[in-house]
């Protein structure tokens, strides 16, 4: 049996006046919007990873929030579980950063708050947490969910 790395991301959902802070990437040829969030470093909690990562990507300081969702990412060789945090409190105003995790040709391009309409609209990944987000939009109210598994 062969043993791969299983790979856990974190990512928070932010709303302000209606509105979810989202993180526009390009990789290759496609722009696709995601959650501003990345990957736990060794000896890192799942909710410093988050701060760390908002700090990075957005300039926001992450304040509170619990988790929300978890759903898991499939692909050959590639196993990812991704931790999604409900930011309910967080102080500053975005701005675009830097994401250190993107390599060769990913990178991250801007960051901008996506109304319903706008979100709706937008390719966003991953297919699963958009979902959830359509339906449960700025709803932190619901248990926890796990969403399943996407692959290609």
């Amino acid at each position: 049996m062969t043993r791969a790395t299983i790979e856990v991301r974190v990512q928070g959902a932010c709303f302000w006046e209606h509105a979810l802070l989202c993180a526009l990437h390009r990789k290759h040829d496609a722009e696709y919007w995601v959650l501003p969030g990345g990957h736990l470093e060794l000896d890192e909690s799942m909710w410093d990873a988050l701060v760390r990562e908002f700090d990075e990507e957005t300039g926001l300081a992450i304040e509170d929030g619990h988790l929300w969702a978890l759903s898991e990412f499939r692909s050959a060789g590639r196993h990812v579980v991704d931790c999604t945090f409900a930011i309910t409190g967080f102080g500053g105003h975005p701005r675009l950063g830097v994401d250190p995790e993107a390599v060769g040709s990913a990178t991250l391009v801007d960051v901008a708050w996506l109304d319903r309409e706008a979100f709706v609209e937008a390719p966003f990944r991953p297919t699963l947490l958009a979902r959830h987000l359509r339906a449960h939009w700025g709803d932190w109210g619901i248990p926890a969910a796990y969403l399943g598994v996407e692959s290609t």
